[in-house]
């Protein structure tokens, strides 16, 4: 059933992809009236999948790597209907959200673990974790939209220096609105991961005082790699707001973060042992003593 569902929501994310597809071929406004209808129907099954994997758990579902990629996925599609609504003409801009919302379910799907790595915590320590993973999920959601802005800024500079019209294939949206779009992306996303680090953080050591050692060293390879990350975004963020540091400077900026979330949140554990997101180490419950 649970294969069904993905299959179901998945597939009309693939043919409102092929309906932008068929626009950029043979052009026509057809295609622009099917693919919000085809984004609305994905959205609204996709929706109910995820509400009741999370009244089947009790809680929200965003405890695992498939839950939390599953939500990432929803967020993203809301995100480029939204966009799509709130243009006043027909543009591209599906084919640039479109093809990672099919990613991220793909990915989640096939590699993500279904264990829950706060299955043996309770109380306060599940509710915690919950938001740490619920403002990492919000934040790689901004980050996987900035990603999306600069590549449709990258298109539209590459189709205005060969001087191209419109008429040739999708309307883009232009360099001002995609750069006004990464910037408020990278605005929220620093934020956003950032309380989810902090409290990262602060869970663990709360962790290590009950328990005399701390649930993840200080040094696990994953803990490395979101500090590296957390410093780029800083970065980023730094040089979104400099004058000196506009157009492609901050486009290339916002690849680098990019894959630095991806890699922190998929490549390490794949490369190197971590100890992050196994529910064998979550052994934190109210009242527990040393």
């Amino acid at each position: 059933m649970e294969r069904i569902s993905i299959v179901c929501f998945g597939g009309t994310y693939f043919l409102s992809l092929l309906a932008d597809l068929t626009r950029l071929k043979w052009g026509g406004k057809t295609g622009w009236r099917i693919v919000p209808g085809l984004l609305a129907l994905g959205l609204c099954v996709h929706g109910v999948y995820v509400a009741h994997r999370g009244f089947s758990m009790g809680r929200l579902p965003i405890s695992t790597m498939f839950d939390s990629t599953m939500l990432l996925a929803w967020i993203l599609a809301a995100i480029e209907l939204y966009l799509l609504l709130r243009s006043e003409k027909a543009n591209a801009v599906g084919l640039f959200i479109t093809p990672l919302v099919l990613v991220v379910i793909l990915v989640g799907g096939l590699f993500g673990p279904r264990t829950a790595w706060s299955e043996d915590w309770s109380g306060a320590s599940r509710f915690w974790g919950t938001v740490h993973a619920g403002f990492l999920v919000g934040g790689a959601a901004c980050t996987f939209v900035a990603f999306s802005a600069a590549l449709m800024f990258g298109a539209q500079s590459r189709r205005l220096k060969k001087k191209s019209s419109a008429k040739e294939g999708l309307a883009l949206p232009s360099l001002e609105t995609s750069e006004r779009i990464n910037r408020l992306a990278i605005t929220l996303s620093f934020p956003l991961l950032t309380f989810g680090l902090v409290i990262g953080v602060m869970l663990n050591y709360a962790i290590g005082l009950k328990q005399s050692r701390v649930a993840i060293s200080w040094t696990d390879p994953k803990l490395l790699s979101a500090a590296a990350m957390w410093c780029v975004f800083a970065a980023l963020l730094n040089a979104r707001f400099r004058p000196a540091m506009r157009g492609r400077r901050i486009m290339w900026l916002t690849f680098l973060a990019f894959a630095f979330l991806i890699f922190t949140w998929i490549g390490i554990g794949s490369l190197v042992p971590t100890a992050h997101g196994k529910p064998n180490v979550a052994m934190l419950t109210e009242g527990q003593n040393p």
